[in-house]
């Protein structure tokens, strides 16, 4: 044997001896990521529900004076729905003339408690389609029972 052969052959030996090596870490870094990817995925758990957790209570905001456009922005935005009475029909540019529940109202989260509004016809012309009431479903007004409301 030759001294080019004894090298050629250290070469193939250390490349079969590393071959596992690197496999064994390809295999802990996939099977790390893994389990990573899968705790992340993993929802966290909650607390069962109890009669006695106490449910959000939300303030009704004041819009009133307000153009109806940003009054039902503001009440959408804290969680309220809405909807219009009286003669003067929800057009963006009509004025909240008052609202039911008054403003600073405590009422109970119900998932999106229903304010009343009636409106005063704005500066503009009626332009588009009137809008009656929110766009998403809203429920009944429930006040607690323990806080002082208006």
């Amino acid at each position: 044997m030759g001294l080019g052969e004894r090298s050629d052959a250290r070469v193939v030996t250390r490349r079969i001896l590393t071959l596992p090596r690197v496999t064994a870490v390809a295999a802990a870094v996939l099977l790390v990521s893994a389990t990573i990817s899968l705790a992340a995925d993993k929802p966290v758990a909650k607390k069962p529900a109890t009669h006695t957790a106490k449910r959000q209570v939300l303030v009704v905001p004041d819009v009133r004076s307000q153009v109806f456009v940003f009054a039902s922005g503001t009440l959408e935005d804290a969680g309220f729905g809405w909807k219009i009475r009286g003669s003067v029909h929800g057009y963006p540019a009509n004025v909240v003339s008052s609202q039911q529940p008054k403003p600073g109202t405590h009422v109970i989260d119900t998932g999106a408690p229903t304010i009343t509004l009636r409106l005063a016809r704005g500066k503009a012309p009626p332009l588009g389609q009137p809008q009656a009431r929110s766009p998403y479903g809203a429920s009944l007004i429930r006040r607690p029972r323990h806080t002082n409301s208006r």
